[in-house]
């Protein structure tokens, strides 16, 4: 779309100025159903006091972002950082779709946040000039005051709101260079840091609504099961319970308190109707191990495949396991059904995907009661299900799909007071939306300087599309981009290469998992390079050197990270490194291992990114920190099924990393003034392999297979 067809000023009114964006979905500012309690629009508001506030459309998980869009904003709207203030766009049709993942925010929202404070600047900047009857090129912005270069004169914002709103949008705007950027690039603090140190942040499992009632859901212990018959007679006896009752797929104690519904919930008997599906983590893993004999569907071939080329081959075998994502806030929801509105507070990734969800069991009430409730309301033509977006304890992809909050309105049906449902840790693992397991076959012909001049990679995995779109498959060829994510965009130069998918059918729930394929397929290849080099006693970053040459941004971070650890100049560690591009974002890191009383443990991570222009450093290594952690977490961790369920549960068998065996964490952002990339997720997929290489600097045994072994790695 062009600059034209999405921006709009929107607002006559003389207590603020509104800069509104018009995307594709969106509704006129003007729409009668818009909810007129609410400022219909509103992205960049200033207001009389001279502060500014944002509103905005991405879920704050952590990830800093709150902070990066704020801050494109205060850059390119000549503001002091100190008057930006922020507030969470609702799930209103006016501000579009809105769902966060793919470490996508900064990079979907860069020229667009940019360019709507530049044209907020530049009205201002017509509103003085039209008022001192000088030219415009006279006028310039410094700290939300335009001033005249040819005098003294000079007016705040807020004192050109009237004004303002009479001008018309400028033909051009132009954007700051970024040599001159004040704000961007600087580590400024975050915007969210005080009330997440004061306690006033509202996560989602902090909502609190007067008369609200707390509720938490029991599961199927196994995949597919249904609900039989309920005993409630012990659950209701305790103090505090207020019902018991079954919705969708579950069953669900209403309580006073947290500590009655949990309570409460190990009471109920629940006579479940068990599926026989035949799922077993050892089944699964032999089935898998056949269908990797079989070829697959080619997802990309390059070249051709010579095989007289090659003096030498070799082929390799890898398998990842399935993975929760144990965020810290286990799923919860707060709904409350009033005044003919179905309103929902939550820590979802997607207010949109919510909505939906909502709206779909709001609407299942029966048309009598959904009538009745309607007829009480005094705003007409409001919409009737709006999605409030709280902070998320973690998100990693699990808050993308909306169980809770499915759930969470259907108890509310249930009930005249507002309700928040909090899952316990016990449903929150083992009713995960999983990241798959797959199995990979890599087959390598090395010419006589032993590089290779053919990869081949195999790939049998579970379809993450499939699992939440049964069918959907079929109209991609039966190639899931998910499971070849960071496979098929291999940074080596190879003559050949080819990549193939087989898809293995099973009734697991998948969901996205912090950098997706990539997280699997960058182990494989990294782990299958590093055996290359050590095969032929070729210098594992020396190897990699070799094969780079067009891959110049990647190659680049790899020689950073080799001057930042001092690659093995240190006789007492071990070294692993590995290397891997995504999400429009290239990453090195190297582990260092030492011995500890003779057991391996990981010391030290070293990693360089580059990510293009960084909009916050701090921020940036901060991301890279958490992957990193989550990544070393899953070197040890496992969800395995044992008579279709799961049989971890909490954090004493789905262990992550503790604070006592985190390594340091050296970062470097490499220089840049590209557009920006991803940054949440490509810190992940680059630190398996780099352990499990160290791992064998210092066993001579590969890790082909995880988890890893606590006997080998102390994680």
């Amino acid at each position: 779309m062009s600059r034209r067809e999405f921006i709009k000023l929107s607002g006559a009114s003389s207590a603020f100025l509104v800069i509104g964006l018009k995307l594709p979905e969106v509704m006129s500012a003007t729409d009668s159903s818009i909810d007129p309690v609410l400022k219909s629009n509103i992205w960049i508001k200033i207001d009389k006091h001279n502060f500014c506030t944002v509103t905005l459309p991405e879920s704050e998980l952590g990830q800093g972002i709150y902070t990066g869009l704020a801050t494109l904003v205060a850059e390119e709207l000549d503001i002091d950082w100190q008057k930006i203030k922020i507030e969470r766009a609702t799930s209103l049709s006016i501000y579009g779709y809105q769902s966060t993942g793919g470490s996508n925010s900064i990079r979907k929202r860069w020229f667009m946040f940019r360019e709507m404070a530049a044209i907020t600047r530049q009205v201002f900047i017509q509103a003085a000039a039209k008022i001192w009857g000088v030219p415009e090129i006279n006028c310039y912005t410094r700290n939300a005051t335009v001033h005249d270069a040819s005098s003294d004169k000079q007016l705040r914002y807020a004192d050109l709101i009237t004004q303002a709103n009479l001008q018309t949008l400028p033909e051009k705007v132009e954007l700051k260079s970024t040599d001159s950027f004040n704000l961007i690039g600087k580590n400024i603090q975050r915007i969210d840091a005080l009330n997440k140190v004061n306690g006033e942040a509202v996560f989602g499992a902090d909502v609190q609504i007067p008369d609200m009632l707390i509720a938490t859901t029991i599961h199927a212990p196994v995949f597919g099961s249904t609900i039989g018959k309920i005993n409630t007679e012990e659950a209701l006896k305790l103090s505090g319970v207020v019902k018991v009752i079954k919705i969708q797929d579950a069953v669900a104690v209403i309580a006073k308190n947290t500590w009655s519904a949990f309570q409460a919930a190990k009471l109920v008997d629940i006579q479940w109707q068990l599926k026989s599906n035949g799922l077993d983590s050892d089944t699964i893993k032999r089935d898998m191990q056949l269908a990797l004999k079989e070829e697959g569907i080619t997802v990309v071939e390059t070249g051709k495949d010579d095989i007289s080329s090659g003096v030498e081959k070799i082929s390799v075998e890898y398998s990842a396991p399935f993975q929760a994502h144990a965020t810290m806030e286990p799923m919860c929801c707060c709904a409350h059904i009033h005044d003919g509105v179905c309103e929902v507070w939550a820590p979802t990734q997607s207010p949109s995907k919510a909505k939906s969800v909502a709206k779909a069991f709001y609407y299942n009430l029966s048309d009598q009661l959904l009538n009745k409730v309607k007829s009480l309301l005094k705003l007409q033509a409001v919409e009737d299900v709006i999605v409030h977006t709280t902070y998320s304890g973690g998100g990693f992809g699990r808050r993308l799909q909306q169980d809770f909050v499915a759930e969470a309105v259907q108890i509310a049906i249930n009930v005249s007071r507002p309700v928040k449902l909090i899952w316990s840790r016990e449903e929150d693992i083992q009713h995960d939306f999983y990241r798959t397991t797959a199995m990979a076959k890599l087959q390598a012909s090395l010419n006589s300087d032993g590089y290779p001049v053919s990869i081949s990679h195999r790939i049998v995995s579970p379809s993450l599309r499939e699992s939440l779109r049964p069918g959907s498959l079929a109209s991609r060829n039966g190639i899931d981009g998910s499971a070849v994510g960071g496979a098929v965009n291999i940074p080596y130069d190879v003559k050949h290469h080819k990549v193939t998918y087989k898809e293995y059918r099973t009734s697991i729930p998948l969901g996205h998992w912090r950098s997706v394929g990539s997280s699997i397929n960058a182990f494989h290849i990294e782990a299958f390079i590093d055996e290359l080099a050590a095969l032929k006693n070729i210098d594992a970053f020396k190897y990699r050197q070799s094969l780079l040459a067009n891959s110049p941004r990647l190659l680049n971070t790899l020689n950073q990270v080799a001057e930042l650890s001092q690659w093995k100049r240190d006789a007492h560690g071990y070294y692993g490194i590995a290397c891997h591009s995504s999400f429009g974002s290239h990453v090195s890191q190297v582990a260092k291992l030492v011995n500890d009383n003779g057991k391996l443990k990981i010391e030290h991570i070293y990693c360089v990114i580059d990510c293009g222009l960084s909009v916050n450093p701090d921020v940036v290594k901060s991301q890279l920190e958490g992957s990193i952690i989550y990544a070393l977490s899953s070197l040890k961790s496992e969800i395995t099924i044992l008579n279709g369920r799961v049989k971890q549960s909490n954090f004493h068998d789905y262990s992550l990393l503790r604070f006592n065996r985190a390594p340091l964490i050296s970062c470097r952002i490499v220089d840049s003034s590209q557009d920006p990339g991803g940054v949440g997720e490509p810190g992940v997929p680059p630190a398996i392999p780099a352990v499990l290489n160290a791992v064998f600097a210092a066993t001579g045994n590969r890790i082909r297979d995880l988890p890893v072994k606590p006997s080998v790695l102390v994680v």
